[in-house]
Order: C-alpha cells, then sequence, then structure tokens
C-alpha cells in the first residue's frame, strides 16, 4: 500500500516550512553533498535520458533551482522516518519537459536522496504557485 504525501495548505507557515527544505538542500549541495538516486529513480532516469536526453546535472540543476512555486506534497516523514520527503513539478533538460521530482532530506545525516524523477501521471497542483 502507497500512502499519498499531505499537501500542505497556502499559508505563509507553510511555505516558509518548504523554504527551509529547499534552503537546507541547497546548503548540503553547496557543501559538496551528492544528490543519491534510489534504484527506482535511476530507472526513471533512463527513461527520461532516452525520451528526452535529461542527463543526471539537469536533475541536479532542477533541484538547485526549486521554488516554494514548485511544491506538490510533503513534507513527510519517510516509511523508516530516516528522511524528511517532499514533491515537487520541476522542469528539466532541453526539451523544458516536466517531471514528478521527489526527493528527501536524511535527518540524521547529510544525505540528499532522490526517490523519483518522472514524467507525472496525473495533473501536479502547486498550490503556492501564483497563476
Amino acid at each position: 500500500m502507497i500512502s499519498r504525501m499531505v499537501q500542505l495548505p497556502n499559508t505563509p507557515e507553510n511555505s516558509g516550512l518548504v523554504q527551509e527544505f529547499l534552503d537546507e538542500t541547497r546548503r548540503r549541495i553547496s557543501n559538496g553533498i551528492d544528490i543519491t538516486f534510489t534504484n527506482k529513480a535511476n530507472e526513471e532516469l533512463k527513461d527520461l535520458a532516452l525520451d528526452f536526453n535529461v542527463e543526471v546535472a539537469d536533475i541536479e540543476t532542477a533541484i538547485e533551482n526549486l521554488s516554494t512555486e514548485n511544491y506538490f506534497r510533503g513534507i513527510d516523514p519517510s516509511r523508516k522516518a530516516d528522511f524528511e520527503v517532499c514533491a515537487f513539478s520541476a522542469t528539466v533538460g532541453k526539451d523544458n519537459v516536466r517531471i514528478y521530482l521527489k526527493f528527501g532530506l536524511e535527518v540524521q545525516g547529510l544525505q540528499i536522496l532522490l526517490f523519483s524523477n518522472h514524467v507525472p501521471d496525473y495533473p501536479m497542483n502547486q498550490p503556492f504557485k501564483n497563476y
């Protein structure tokens, strides 16, 4: 059974929580922490590479350029509660393909773990985006 991630409502407090998640992500990257891809994320990246010529660097750039407007769902604990996990809608590659991007920040460590990076199966509401 896969549980759905919680979508935070658009409030200044929640926007601040998402911004803190993004700031911590950028801090870890700037300190030399690499983004680790799960096996599932690696397989999805292969599909993105074949279909849209997307590379690891494109995913890394997308993560570094995320804003609260890209927010989709989260910030939820992982199954083992060892990561805080958040999902975003992001644009990647030369074709500017829109993808579902879900990654986590290790709670008791520094790892950044990418769980998903694929073309979304469903429309992605972005509650903090000004349309």
